[in-house]
């Protein structure tokens, strides 16, 4: 009932926090890709190349490695709008509010009788000991074979 949805909504706002890491994660790895693995092209002769990578990927695995990049956000991004949508709207909140109230009506009640039980169990226990110390007396085997013999138990 209650504790499943709010299960199930921690569930999602779980998947939707692993989305938006992973969505991080692959957006700093492409930054870090793009910045550190270009081949710097010389687009005019009256510009000179002055940096040079070491570590240059040969363009055609650069490309290859946008495009993987690209999809990858694109995808991860598709997937956290779905995680959204699934989230529980504003309107949801007002029947929850109204069920935790009712629940919270119902805890009170079972609370009141706990307690009443509880009441009558300690009177029974109270009553109890009263028998006890009087059937048994001072506990001697006197006063034992006695009340026993006052109830009517036959002894061996």
């Amino acid at each position: 009932m209650l504790s499943a949805e709010l299960s199930t909504d921690m569930v999602r706002w779980g998947r939707l926090q692993d989305a938006i890491l992973d969505l991080l994660t692959i957006t700093a790895s492409s930054i870090e890709y793009i910045t550190h693995r270009t081949q710097f092209e010389q687009t005019s002769t009256a510009i000179p190349t002055t940096l040079h990578t070491t570590q240059a990927a040969r363009r055609k695995d650069y490309r290859a490695a946008i495009e993987q990049f690209v999809s990858d956000i694109v995808r991860r991004a598709k997937d956290i709008e779905t995680l959204i949508a699934a989230l529980p709207s504003k309107d949801d909140s007002g029947v929850r509010a109204t069920r935790l109230e009712e629940l919270q009506a119902e805890m009170v009640v079972a609370n009141r009788e706990y307690k009443e039980a509880l009441g009558q169990a300690e009177e029974l226990l109270g009553e109890l000991k009263k028998v006890l110390r009087i059937t048994l007396g001072d506990g001697t085997e006197r006063n034992i074979t006695a009340s026993l013999t006052r109830l009517g138990i036959p002894q061996s």
